[in-house]
């Protein structure tokens, strides 16, 4: 004859266990009693190392669901690239903010703070308390919903079609501010808020900051609010991941981040000259109609001596400048920039000669072979030289496919900022690079960042937001990235790269 245990012998903080579906108070029993844990945290540490393989009474549909609900299910091949999570959370969104339960709903979590991969969704909902069981059964229709996991007061764990996990926090109007600080995190982050604000005598938790002297929540409705309570600036979401952030809001010095609006132009754009899908003039007239603020465009195509196949030959560079010329011309503008993507090859010679180079408005030299091998010489070599205004994609990396090959960075930003050189942020989903630990350095450095989308097709240019988060998580102001300035003074900083490093040689 089976015990029932009463749920109040469970501990507190284990008791959101039965909000998962199929999870009994006899089940919860078990694990406390066979595993020997007591709260959340030592909980985690045994489902880490698998000691959840040692309850009989769990199924593995149980265990699965255990480790999804505690966040704890998120392998490498499970994270989603930043601009599918992008769409994917926005499509989650926009359904859930119709429901007539639904008040607001902001996404949260690693999506909202730009991080390159996300493994989860977590968007922050306000709903009345009644309303509540009504908005969980329509969350259960939704069409990408495959099923609910967890379900509980304040919050609801969905597994989509695809796998991926979204966690529903449910608060109302009063709370929201604190709910969506909170849940947008990250964990460290919120760890270093907690013990600053512990500091000034108060409390923050998912409810608010709450004032020890007072006994009551005096913030909460909004982040805003919660940062003026705590004398600090508000900290945009994508510096939420250290202490970095909070140290400088707090000493009110935190950077005023670069802004898409503020960009003049895209700097690395490939047409059908090389391997790109569209012609210059209607990748020019698209740009000149959907990006009204942009100044100039700049072709890059790829172009070689040393390699065939959708390349720029020495011989097409006259007539694809005569090309533009026209193009311009009909716009009525210097509108497209003649540009060029050289490799720089395993000697650390490129793949075009300087008397090509220079007839050229812009030069972008990057790596694209020997990936496994340490690299710094090859792009120290490429900064030396006069003609080489910008290293495209520095470090190689493809999210998920391919690590960045060895670089000693200290010494090619360094010899990046002797040279005026800029370095690219190249923003492709899969590529994201520089990543944002090297923008942070690099800015620190004095080095200019170039935000490019390395567009071959027109869907591709609205990559350009992606750039933009990575250089806000990197702290960039606009006078860091070179693409807010006018063209004009594009080409006061190539002046002077090419005097001074002629004068060094």
């Amino acid at each position: 004859m089976k015990t029932h245990v009463n749920r109040k012998t469970i501990p507190p903080s284990l008791a959101e266990l039965l909000d998962i579906r199929g999870i009994t108070v006899n089940k919860v029993a078990a694990i406390c009693k066979t595993l020997g844990v007591g709260n959340l945290r030592e909980l985690t540490t045994a489902v880490v190392l698998e000691q959840l393989e040692r309850i009989q009474a769990l199924t593995p549909e149980n265990r699965k669901d255990i480790r999804r609900a505690l966040k704890l299910d998120k392998g490498p091949n499970n994270r989603i690239q930043l601009w599918e999570a992008q769409r994917q959370g926005n499509e989650i969104l926009q359904t859930i903010r119709q429901f007539p339960e639904v008040k607001r709903a902001s996404l949260a979590g690693s999506l909202r703070r730009g991080k390159d991969t996300i493994g989860d969704f977590d968007i922050v909902v306000q709903v009345s308390g009644p309303e509540s069981k009504k908005l969980l059964y329509k969350i259960d229709r939704m069409p990408f919903t495959e099923r609910v996991i967890a379900a509980g007061k304040n919050k609801i764990c969905i597994v989509l079609h695809n796998q991926a996990l979204v966690f529903l926090y449910l608060t109302d109007e009063k709370h929201y501010g604190a709910a969506l600080l909170y849940y947008t995190g990250s964990r460290n982050y919120n760890a270093f808020m907690e013990t600053m604000a512990s500091a000034k005598g108060y409390h923050l938790d998912p409810m608010g900051l709450y004032d020890h002297k007072i006994n009551r929540y005096i913030a909460t409705e909004t982040e805003e609010e919660i940062f003026q309570y705590m004398t600090m600036d508000y900290v945009p979401p994508e510096l939420r991941e250290e202490q970095e952030g909070i140290s400088a809001a707090a000493l009110h010095k935190l950077p005023s981040l670069v802004t898409f609006d503020r960009l003049r132009g895209d700097m690395q754009i490939h047409s059908e000259w090389s391997d790109g899908e569209e012609s210059i003039e209607h990748i020019a007239r698209y740009m000149f109609d959907v990006f009204p603020h942009y100044q100039y465009i700049v072709i890059t195509d790829h172009a070689s001596n040393d390699r065939t196949g959708h390349v720029l030959r020495p011989d097409d560079i006259s007539r694809q400048g005569a090309e533009i010329k026209r193009i311009n011309d009909t716009l009525g503008c210097d509108y497209v920039k003649r540009g060029v993507e050289v490799d720089i090859l395993e000697n650390g010679r490129l793949s075009l000669p300087d008397e090509l180079l220079k007839q050229f408005d812009w030069v972008i030299a990057s790596i694209h072979s020997h990936f496994t091998e340490d690299n710094t010489f090859r792009l120290i070599k490429a900064c030396e030289n006069p003609y080489v205004h910008c290293i495209g994609h520095p470090s190689g990396r493809l999210i998920g496919t391919r690590a960045p090959y060895p670089v000693n960075w200290d010494l090619v930003l360094e010899k990046a900022a002797a040279t005026g050189t800029a370095l690219e942020i190249n923003a492709r989903p899969n590529r994201l690079d520089l990543n944002d630990t090297l923008i942070r350095e690099a800015v620190a450095r004095g080095v200019k960042l170039v935000i490019n989308t390395d567009a071959h097709k027109l869907a591709q240019f609205d990559f350009m937001q992606l750039g933009i988060w990575m250089a806000r998580k990197g702290g960039c102001c606009n006078t860091d990235i070179l693409n807010t300035r006018k063209w004009e003074d594009v080409e006061k900083l190539k002046k002077g790269k090419i005097s001074d490093v002629k004068k060094k040689v």
